[in-house]
């Protein structure tokens, strides 16, 4: 190989890098939301960010513009949580609730009812987390501020079709709270929530 072959490849290694760096800056945040939601288990889920990060890292080559990067990131930490889901599915066989299984499910919530944003937020993470893994991929996406077409390219459902799944999904969410309360459920704490 001579210096004529090595620059490109050194150029295009800064590129990836600094591509990377301002993803992470961007939508570190999200990530680690998004492998939170995917997984409950404090070091697999410390485990799942860093294989996000590996596979962006390793995706960044193959980047040449045709969606936004915001829409590449999120692609490929859904991709990899998704593949974190099944391997986890392969090991542990654990239930998954369709959207119209949701309301019928028995609250194992005790105590007071919460009133700070924090429980409300956690019992609301807790309620989508047993959501069908794409039901609870739209619902994240929405809450991360994504707008329909953005996750339809993502899922690879039509943007109409992601609308009426957030639209029926906020329906049952909000009758959630309206029967039970915002109360966090205890004793979650540990398990691993795959698709």
């Amino acid at each position: 190989m001579n210096v004529k072959q090595i620059q490109p490849m050194k150029d295009a290694e800064n590129i990836r890098e600094s591509r990377f760096e301002e993803a992470v800056a961007a939508f570190g945040p999200a990530m680690e939301r998004l492998a939170r939601s995917y997984e409950a288990d404090l070091d697999a889920c410390r485990d799942l960010v860093q294989e996000i990060l590996i596979s962006l890292w390793t995706s960044l080559e193959g980047f040449d513009g045709r969606c936004s990067m915001r829409t590449w990131v999120y692609r490929v930490a859904h991709n990899k949580a998704a593949s974190h889901v099944n391997r986890q599915m392969r090991l542990k066989q654990r239930t998954f609730v369709g959207l119209e299984d949701l309301p019928e499910l028995a609250d194992k919530s005790e105590g007071e009812d919460a009133v700070n944003q924090g429980d409300v937020l956690k019992r609301l993470y807790q309620l989508i987390e047993r959501l069908k893994p794409l039901d609870r991929q739209v619902m994240l996406a929405y809450l991360e501020g994504m707008d329909a077409a953005s996750t339809a390219e993502i899922t690879g459902l039509s943007a109409r079709n992601v609308a009426t799944k957030i639209f029926r999904i906020k329906q049952v969410l909000a009758q959630r709270f309206q029967e039970r309360g915002p109360r966090p459920q205890g004793g979650e704490q540990g398990g691993s929530h795959e698709q």
